[in-house]
């Protein structure tokens, strides 16, 4: 495990910046369809929208990723390299022993590795549409999570290979994804509420 406390706050600012550019995609998308609504003469064009907007989340996913990278794949504190193939071993370890306050290194651990993968989760969540969108993301963290794993271990950098930090980092990319698609299911609501202008030039 061995998360470190810069990475985590590096992982903070990262969900802070994905979640203001979210915030500012989704202002503009919205201000973009009341103006075709609101004009007779224009016709909406949402595929155009909606590609920029997924161009932009790919790249927010993307940086998003490299504290993730900073942190996992730098050595860790062990002589050698390790698995950990049992599941829930070291996350019931840990919180059985862990203090309730932050500055316990291992309950860092388990909330740094949730942490980390949230800002990707986030911004992946809009690459997706439909119900799936958790699905889809928590399986690309668990994937992507896997391979740093295994890395991990290849690379000897004296860090335990766990499954556990593989589920943590999966809860941590399906929260991020559910967040997501719970604020666009909002967003999504108000925008159906817009008014719509009629034949004649007037609003309905």
């Amino acid at each position: 495990m061995a998360i470190h406390g810069g990475g985590v706050l590096l992982s903070v600012c990262a969900t802070a910046c994905a979640a203001v550019i979210g915030v500012r995609q989704a202002r503009k998308e919205t201000r973009e369809a009341r103006e075709a609504r609101e004009s007779v003469w224009r016709a909406p064009t949402p595929g155009a929208g909606a590609a920029g907007g997924r161009a932009v989340f790919g790249a927010v996913a993307l940086l998003a990723l490299v504290p993730f990278l900073l942190v996992t794949l730098s050595h860790g504190y062990g002589a050698e390299s390790r698995i950990s193939a049992v599941p829930f071993r070291e996350i019931l370890d840990a919180s059985a022993h862990a203090d309730l306050d932050l500055s316990d290194v291992r309950a860092v651990n388990l909330v740094g590795n949730v942490l980390l993968l949230v800002p990707f989760g986030a911004a992946a969540a809009f690459l997706w549409s439909g119900r799936r969108r958790v699905l889809k993301t928590a399986l690309a963290g668990a994937v992507f999570s896997l391979i740093v794993e295994v890395a991990q271990y290849v690379l000897s950098l004296g860090r335990v290979s766990s499954v556990d930090d593989v589920l943590l980092n999966t809860a941590g990319a399906a929260l991020g994804a559910f967040l997501v698609r719970r604020w666009t299911g909002r967003t999504r609501a108000r925008r159906l509420t817009l008014p719509r202008p009629s034949r004649a030039g007037g609003r309905t």
